[in-house]
Protein backbone atom coordinates (compact mmCIF):
# COMPACT_ATOMS: atom_id res chain seq x y z
CA UNK A 1 0.00 0.00 0.00
CA UNK A 2 3.05 2.38 0.63
CA UNK A 3 4.45 1.73 -2.71
CA UNK A 4 0.76 2.28 -4.29
CA UNK A 5 0.44 5.48 -1.95
CA UNK A 6 3.87 6.44 -3.43
CA UNK A 7 3.11 5.73 -7.04
CA UNK A 8 -0.23 7.90 -7.12
CA UNK A 9 2.07 10.28 -5.79
CA UNK A 10 -0.80 11.30 -3.08
CA UNK A 11 1.81 12.61 -0.55
CA UNK A 12 2.18 16.05 -2.79
CA UNK A 13 -0.30 16.38 -5.42
CA UNK A 14 -3.48 15.97 -3.36
CA UNK A 15 -2.19 18.40 -0.13
CA UNK A 16 -0.97 20.78 -3.12
CA UNK A 17 -4.65 20.40 -4.32
CA UNK A 18 -6.35 21.32 -1.23
CA UNK A 19 -4.66 23.88 -0.65
CA UNK A 20 -5.14 25.63 -3.89
CA UNK A 21 -9.20 25.18 -3.10
CA UNK A 22 -8.92 26.80 0.46
CA UNK A 23 -6.68 29.81 -0.98
CA UNK A 24 -8.90 30.42 -4.21
CA UNK A 25 -11.94 30.37 -2.15
CA UNK A 26 -10.85 32.40 0.45
CA UNK A 27 -9.43 34.89 -2.30
CA UNK A 28 -12.88 34.46 -4.72
CA UNK A 29 -15.03 34.82 -1.43
CA UNK A 30 -18.22 35.99 -2.61
CA UNK A 31 -17.22 38.02 -5.66
CA UNK A 32 -18.61 37.60 -8.92
CA UNK A 33 -17.54 37.92 -12.57
CA UNK A 34 -19.48 39.00 -15.97
CA UNK A 35 -18.88 36.73 -18.65
CA UNK A 36 -20.33 36.63 -22.14
CA UNK A 37 -23.57 34.42 -22.38
CA UNK A 38 -26.09 32.61 -25.27
CA UNK A 39 -28.85 33.64 -22.90
CA UNK A 40 -28.92 36.79 -24.11
CA UNK A 41 -26.20 39.17 -22.87
CA UNK A 42 -23.60 38.66 -19.92
CA UNK A 43 -24.13 36.49 -17.07
CA UNK A 44 -22.94 37.03 -13.72
CA UNK A 45 -21.30 34.03 -12.58
CA UNK A 46 -19.63 33.98 -8.73
CA UNK A 47 -16.01 33.14 -9.23
CA UNK A 48 -15.78 30.41 -6.57
CA UNK A 49 -17.51 28.27 -9.25
CA UNK A 50 -14.05 27.54 -11.14
CA UNK A 51 -11.93 27.15 -8.11
CA UNK A 52 -12.02 23.29 -7.66
CA UNK A 53 -10.77 22.60 -11.31
CA UNK A 54 -7.76 22.50 -9.83
CA UNK A 55 -7.67 20.46 -7.69
CA UNK A 56 -9.67 18.19 -10.07
CA UNK A 57 -7.09 17.96 -12.72
CA UNK A 58 -4.55 17.28 -9.44
CA UNK A 59 -6.75 14.05 -8.50
CA UNK A 60 -6.90 12.97 -12.11
CA UNK A 61 -2.96 13.34 -11.97
CA UNK A 62 -2.86 11.45 -9.12
CA UNK A 63 -5.30 8.51 -10.64
CA UNK A 64 -2.87 8.56 -13.79
CA UNK A 65 -0.37 8.06 -11.87
CA UNK A 66 1.58 4.65 -11.33
CA UNK A 67 2.93 1.47 -13.30
CA UNK A 68 -0.02 -0.33 -15.26
CA UNK A 69 1.79 -3.51 -15.29
CA UNK A 70 2.52 -3.70 -11.82
CA UNK A 71 -0.95 -2.79 -10.96
CA UNK A 72 -2.64 -5.35 -13.28
CA UNK A 73 -0.69 -7.92 -11.50
CA UNK A 74 -0.94 -6.42 -7.81
CA UNK A 75 -2.67 -8.55 -4.89
CA UNK A 76 -4.48 -5.61 -3.26
CA UNK A 77 -6.98 -4.28 -5.90
CA UNK A 78 -5.59 -0.95 -6.82
CA UNK A 79 -9.37 0.34 -8.13
CA UNK A 80 -10.98 -0.36 -4.57
CA UNK A 81 -7.37 1.72 -3.24
CA UNK A 82 -8.19 4.54 -5.81
CA UNK A 83 -11.71 4.80 -4.54
CA UNK A 84 -10.52 4.91 -1.19
CA UNK A 85 -8.67 7.72 -2.22
CA UNK A 86 -10.85 9.63 -3.77
CA UNK A 87 -13.55 9.70 -1.40
CA UNK A 88 -10.68 10.71 1.26
CA UNK A 89 -9.77 13.69 -1.35
CA UNK A 90 -13.37 14.73 -1.28
CA UNK A 91 -13.96 14.25 2.71
CA UNK A 92 -11.02 16.79 3.12
CA UNK A 93 -12.48 19.12 -0.02
CA UNK A 94 -15.87 19.74 1.83
CA UNK A 95 -14.15 20.28 5.02
CA UNK A 96 -11.61 23.23 3.56
CA UNK A 97 -14.64 24.35 1.96
CA UNK A 98 -16.60 24.54 5.12
CA UNK A 99 -13.97 25.90 6.95
CA UNK A 100 -13.40 29.00 4.66
CA UNK A 101 -17.07 29.68 4.63
CA UNK A 102 -17.15 29.76 7.98
CA UNK A 103 -14.41 32.18 8.18
CA UNK A 104 -15.74 34.16 5.44
CA UNK A 105 -18.96 33.87 5.99
CA UNK A 106 -19.52 32.78 2.39
CA UNK A 107 -22.04 30.64 1.04
CA UNK A 108 -19.98 30.16 -2.36
CA UNK A 109 -17.55 28.53 -0.65
CA UNK A 110 -19.70 25.85 0.84
CA UNK A 111 -21.30 25.42 -2.31
CA UNK A 112 -18.06 25.17 -4.33
CA UNK A 113 -17.54 21.80 -1.75
CA UNK A 114 -20.73 20.43 -3.08
CA UNK A 115 -19.69 21.83 -6.40
CA UNK A 116 -16.45 19.88 -6.10
CA UNK A 117 -18.39 16.34 -5.22
CA UNK A 118 -20.37 16.49 -8.24
CA UNK A 119 -17.79 17.48 -10.86
CA UNK A 120 -15.44 14.95 -9.27
CA UNK A 121 -17.89 12.23 -9.73
CA UNK A 122 -18.78 13.35 -13.23
CA UNK A 123 -14.89 12.86 -13.83
CA UNK A 124 -14.50 9.42 -13.03
CA UNK A 125 -18.06 8.49 -15.17
CA UNK A 126 -15.84 10.18 -17.71
CA UNK A 127 -12.51 8.34 -16.95
CA UNK A 128 -13.46 4.67 -17.94
CA UNK A 129 -14.13 5.59 -21.16
CA UNK A 130 -11.77 8.59 -21.60
CA UNK A 131 -8.55 8.10 -19.51
CA UNK A 132 -6.59 11.23 -18.18
CA UNK A 133 -8.60 13.74 -20.87
CA UNK A 134 -12.16 13.31 -18.68
CA UNK A 135 -10.32 15.73 -16.89
CA UNK A 136 -12.40 17.57 -19.63
CA UNK A 137 -15.90 16.86 -18.30
CA UNK A 138 -15.67 19.32 -15.50
CA UNK A 139 -14.47 22.01 -17.72
CA UNK A 140 -17.03 21.42 -19.98
CA UNK A 141 -19.90 21.64 -17.43
CA UNK A 142 -18.75 24.41 -16.23
CA UNK A 143 -18.80 26.51 -19.62
CA UNK A 144 -22.26 25.31 -19.98
CA UNK A 145 -22.78 26.76 -16.79
CA UNK A 146 -21.46 30.03 -17.83
CA UNK A 147 -22.68 29.77 -22.04
CA UNK A 148 -26.31 29.22 -20.50
CA UNK A 149 -26.42 31.87 -18.39
CA UNK A 150 -29.26 32.43 -15.70
CA UNK A 151 -32.83 32.84 -15.45
CA UNK A 152 -34.03 36.14 -14.04
CA UNK A 153 -30.34 36.16 -11.82
CA UNK A 154 -30.91 32.42 -11.15
CA UNK A 155 -28.55 29.56 -12.47
CA UNK A 156 -30.89 26.98 -14.18
CA UNK A 157 -31.66 23.97 -11.94
CA UNK A 158 -29.91 21.26 -14.54
CA UNK A 159 -26.83 22.69 -14.21
CA UNK A 160 -26.62 22.23 -10.59
CA UNK A 161 -23.43 24.27 -9.31
CA UNK A 162 -23.93 27.42 -8.18
CA UNK A 163 -27.72 26.39 -6.75
CA UNK A 164 -28.22 27.96 -3.48
CA UNK A 165 -26.43 25.98 -0.56
CA UNK A 166 -29.71 24.94 0.78
CA UNK A 167 -30.88 23.02 -2.96
CA UNK A 168 -31.83 19.76 -2.54
CA UNK A 169 -31.42 18.93 -5.92
CA UNK A 170 -28.23 19.75 -5.90
CA UNK A 171 -27.01 17.96 -3.11
CA UNK A 172 -29.09 14.95 -4.22
CA UNK A 173 -27.27 15.32 -7.66
CA UNK A 174 -23.72 15.64 -6.17
CA UNK A 175 -24.11 12.48 -3.93
CA UNK A 176 -25.60 10.87 -7.08
CA UNK A 177 -23.37 11.75 -9.52
CA UNK A 178 -20.23 11.10 -6.98
CA UNK A 179 -21.85 7.45 -6.12
CA UNK A 180 -21.86 6.30 -9.44
CA UNK A 181 -18.27 7.91 -10.66
CA UNK A 182 -17.02 5.68 -7.87
CA UNK A 183 -19.10 2.43 -8.14
CA UNK A 184 -18.01 2.77 -12.04
CA UNK A 185 -14.52 3.38 -10.74
CA UNK A 186 -14.19 0.41 -8.59
CA UNK A 187 -15.15 -1.93 -10.97
CA UNK A 188 -13.48 -0.92 -14.08
CA UNK A 189 -9.89 -1.68 -14.95
CA UNK A 190 -7.81 1.38 -15.20
CA UNK A 191 -7.68 2.85 -18.48
CA UNK A 192 -4.77 4.36 -20.45
CA UNK A 193 -5.08 6.30 -24.01
CA UNK A 194 -3.06 5.08 -26.56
Amino acid sequence: MTWWFRARRAGTLLPLGLVVLGVGLYAAGGGTVLLPSFGGGMATVVLSVFVPVPLLGLLMLSLESGLPAAEATAVRSVARLDVMLVGAVLVAAVLVSGLVAAVTRSDAALVAGRDTVFLTGLMLLGRVRMGRTAVLLPVGWLMAFVLTGSRAGRPRSWNIVALPPESVLAAAAAVLMCGAGLAVQSRSPRRRPA
